[in-house]
């Protein structure tokens, strides 16, 4: 037991500065991240994307210490598929940049664009080519942990009417 506890007391002790020197360590000034996952099911903003399909999905990510950030992200979809007879396009990649940064305190800013693209080909309803590549613009203020997000789409979203506005209140981007 003594022995335990005078091991114990010397690793906590030799350990110490090593924390510190990485308290210390200054913030990177070019960041660069990724990521891969497998969703039962993958959703956008509440919408099936796979109808009920697993979905592979990854990304990478890179952000500057001056608050400049982009990034690349894709997943298989079904959705044209599903809806269009005889389209191809089976993936979406999303491309997307943008600054964030502190107001004050905790009070933050997110700005960027975002846009979604689906390559492939016979994206057409009736002869009509539809086009479903969607660009957004977005806008936010955070508070803490918790951001209000204003996106407004810039072409066609995703191949229907015009343009649209969406008020979007979720923790994660989009």
């Amino acid at each position: 037991m003594r022995k335990t506890l005078i091991a114990a007391s010397v690793t906590t002790l030799l350990s110490l500065p090593a924390v510190s020197a990485l308290a210390a360590d200054p913030t990177p000034e070019h960041t660069f991240t990724g990521n891969v996952g497998v969703a039962t099911e993958y959703l956008y903003r509440g919408i099936a994307q796979t109808r009920g399909k697993p979905a592979l999905q990854g990304g990478f990510d890179y952000s500057h210490s001056s608050g400049l950030y982009a990034g690349v992200w894709g997943s298989n979809i079904t959705w044209i598929g599903d809806g269009i007879a005889g389209a191809s396009a089976g993936l979406e990649l999303d491309v997307y940049g943008g600054y964030k940064g502190t107001i004050s305190g905790d009070l933050g800013f997110d700005v960027g664009v975002l846009t979604y693209n689906y390559p492939g080909t016979g994206k057409t309803a009736g002869g009509t080519v539809i086009d479903q590549n969607t660009t957004e613009i977005y806008g936010a203020l955070s508070y803490k942990w918790r951001p209000l997000k204003y996106s407004h789409t810039t072409t066609a979203l995703f191949g229907r009417g015009k343009t649209a506005n969406e008020l979007d209140k979720t923790t994660g981007s989009g």
